[in-house]
């Protein structure tokens, strides 16, 4: 049986798209789910929690940036050192 991981495939249009579509998907329904957020908190509590929540936003987005920078400097280490065929470096802690 071949065993070919998804990291063994060309790249492709379609080899990227099946990385990056879950991706856009997630930022199109956080996106959608700060707006429908916004609506209820103005309609229903007023419009001082919705200055709050908009004064909080670029913290909590800052925060999602940092962490999602983290995650894919760390997942592109991990694949360089797979991709010299060192298996037992990504197991490490240390990125060196």
């Amino acid at each position: 049986m071949d065993h070919q991981t998804a990291y063994s495939k060309p790249v492709t249009l379609k080899n990227i798209l099946q990385f990056a579509i879950p991706t856009i998907a997630m930022s199109v329904f956080m996106s959608f789910y700060t707006m429908v957020d916004g609506l209820f908190v103005s309609n229903l509590i007023g419009t001082s929690a919705l200055s709050a929540i908009n004064l909080t936003a670029p913290v909590i987005q800052l925060v999602t940036a940092i962490s999602t920078m983290l995650a894919t400097g760390g997942s592109a280490v991990i694949m360089r050192k797979m991709g010299e065929k060192k298996p037992r470096k990504p197991r490490r802690i240390s990125p060196s």
